[in-house]
């Protein structure tokens, strides 16, 4: 029997892997722009990034979370 609770931490944990991945692969795309980049188009693709950072931390601790669980 499928245990619901188990169902929503996968998906969590599913969602979490996705975001992380697209803010991947979004730093990479953005990596020329901070190479060549000036001025105020520099200050907002570094903004951006930041915005990027907190996603990146906030998923690869819910995806963690959930791997422990799996784990535990």
């Amino acid at each position: 029997m499928k245990n619901p609770q188990e169902d929503a931490l996968a998906a969590r944990g599913a969602q979490a892997r996705s975001n992380l991945v697209s803010a991947l692969q979004e730093c990479g795309e953005l990596a020329e722009a901070v190479e060549h980049f000036d001025g105020d188009e520099l200050l907002e693709v570094l903004a951006h990034i930041d915005g990027l950072r907190f996603v990146m931390a906030e998923s690869s601790q819910l995806l963690r979370g959930v791997i422990r669980g799996f784990e535990g």
